[in-house]
């Protein structure tokens, strides 16, 4: 399914939407196009993957015949080409869903990144594994939508998954499992209804998470920007390989009680907010039993 309203305004030779000032995003006919795409999939009763179907195969844990590329860091790309990099790979995640207050179908948004051309998406298990979407598909920068049919793997700790949609031909970026702290790295994401924002900034470390889901699984913190929406987005580095995937955030609020009194959660004011990422050797681990045998070349 194309966007034919914004190609057409494009004209013959495609531009990524944000790309310059004669391609800027029209955000609201995007997102409304990939909703009106997944609600027409949900509507229909007839989505090639049912939520059962979809929680189901969420407990699967190994990938099998994910074909990645093998990643490249003799190049280094400048700030333009890498958006161009990110953008040409990246995906709008949407899930269709009814709430219990309207009889309105409902779009959950979320952010993913094609890894294997044959039609794999990499993004969160939180987002896979949401439990109110009745149908899920995807929309490539370049406008074509394409349903999510199967759940190929997830890793709740490591909050990483892999998606089939029925798509070919697409295009992917190489996996990298060894960035190191310091690097810099780009994030591309689309953040709170804004489609394709793209931001800078290094890794900051690595560290185990603690808690009941996270279970001290290693995750990358970056300093790049992004917020909600941006789950499962892109983390490159200057190469134009996949280094990570957006997870969440942990603010770190002050703890003076009598300064939070005064705020209007009573939480204190914010000094600095943690990103918190998937790393590529997560995305990988999916894809092999161990170690890091069947990249391709």
């Amino acid at each position: 399914m194309l966007l034919a309203p914004l190609l057409c305004a494009l004209g013959a030779a495609f531009a990524l939407p944000g790309q310059s000032v004669d391609s800027a995003a029209d955000d609201r006919a995007l997102f409304a196009q990939a909703e009106a795409a997944t609600t027409r999939l949900a509507e229909s009763g007839h989505s090639p993957l049912p939520k059962e179907n979809r929680l189901a195969q969420c407990k699967r844990s190994l990938a099998e015949g994910v074909r990645l590329k093998a990643p490249d860091t003799a190049r280094h790309l400048d700030g333009e080409t890498s958006y161009r990099t990110a953008a040409a790979a990246a995906v709008l995640i949407t899930g269709a869903y009814k709430c219990d207050k309207c009889t309105r179908w409902h779009c959950s948004l979320a952010s993913g990144v094609v890894v294997d051309p044959s039609g794999v998406i990499a993004t969160n298990h939180h987002v896979a594994a949401g439990d109110s979407a009745e149908a899920m598909g995807v929309l490539t920068a370049d406008g074509r939508f394409f349903p999510v049919v199967e759940v190929l793997a997830t890793n709740k700790s490591t909050d990483v998954a892999l998606l089939r949609v029925a798509g070919k031909e697409l295009t992917a970026l190489p996996v990298r499992d060894d960035l190191g702290a310091g690097a810099p790295i780009y994030c591309y994401s689309h953040p709170a209804n804004s489609f394709g924002c793209f931001s800078e900034g290094i890794v900051t470390r690595y560290c185990r998470l603690t808690g009941a889901e996270r279970d001290g699984a290693v995750f990358m913190q970056v300093t790049a920007d992004y917020a909600r929406g941006s789950s499962g987005g892109p983390i490159l580095d200057q190469a134009g390989n996949l280094v990570g995937l957006v997870s969440s955030t942990s603010p770190i609020l002050y703890a003076d009680n009598a300064a939070a009194k005064g705020t209007p959660t009573g939480q204190g004011n914010l000094q600095m907010v943690r990103h918190n990422c998937v790393t590529g050797r997560a995305i990988l681990d999916l894809t092999r039993p161990a170690n890091k045998a069947d990249v391709a070349k």
